[in-house]
């Protein structure tokens, strides 16, 4: 898959790569999901979730995004259901049927 990633917070937009990546497989209780759109903004390179993980590890090469767009391609062992919390607030609604 291609995705954009980071690696160096210091260089800015500019440290942003376009790359290869594996595609991921899902784990226990997971949910994969193939993103068609992806929302960014400059201020996510300053966020410290971009950079590290909970637990204050290091998450790079990180991909950043947010707001995003895409199709379930897979689940993990288990998983019993998907919750998205903001989903149905969105201003943009499918036409009822």
């Amino acid at each position: 898959m291609k995705a954009i990633v980071v690696t160096d917070q210091a260089a800015g937009t500019a440290g942003m790569k376009l790359v290869d990546r594996p595609e991921p497989k899902a784990a226990i209780n997971d949910v994969v999901v193939r993103i068609h759109a992806s929302g960014f903004v400059h201020t996510e390179l300053s966020w410290p979730s971009t950079w590290t993980d909970r637990l204050g590890r290091d998450r790079t090469p990180s991909i950043p995004g947010h707001e995003m767009a895409g199709v379930v391609t897979a689940l993990g062992y288990d998983t019993t259901g998907l919750s998205c919390p903001w989903s149905g607030r969105s201003r943009h609604r499918p036409p009822a049927d």
